[in-house]
């Protein structure tokens, strides 16, 4: 073997290790990315099973319309400490075969608000003059 077979041996160990420290990175991130989606399911099934029907329809509706205020209305109800037991909650939703008490639809609808910043304005009337509960109730 002469100098310029060996450096050529030495490359091309170089270029194999190099490949396969390519593909480890790129199977590792395959990994995590199909963790993540794993997760974002379990997530969604959760909701779905926590939720009252027609509060995970209207959690959809938002949505898709106002993508800023479902994730202000998911950050509320998902949590990173949900998020870290998932796979806990999961086995406790199996066991009983579901949760005793689901999330109603006004819980969504006050969240929504919440995030929108829209305070309830409820009207009382007093002989002629309308003013708010607040004002009612202070005087």
């Amino acid at each position: 073997m002469n100098e310029s077979d060996k450096e050529q041996h030495e490359l091309d160990k170089i270029r194999m290790k190099k490949m396969k420290a390519i593909m480890d990175a790129k199977k590792q991130q395959e990994l995590v990315k199909e963790r993540v989606v794993s997760i974002t399911d379990k997530v969604e099934y959760v909701l779905k099973i926590v939720l009252a029907p027609e509060a995970y329809n209207y959690l959809n509706s938002i949505k898709g319309k106002e993508p800023n205020v479902y994730r202000a209305i998911y950050n509320e109800l998902i949590n990173p400490e949900v998020i870290q037991s998932i796979d806990y909650l999961l086995a406790i939703i199996q066991q009983r075969g579901g949760v005793p008490k689901q999330i109603p639809l006004d819980a969504i609808i006050y969240l929504e608000r919440k995030a929108k910043g829209i305070r309830s304005k409820i009207q009382v009337q007093r002989g002629d003059e309308m003013m708010d509960l607040g004002s009612f109730l202070t005087k």
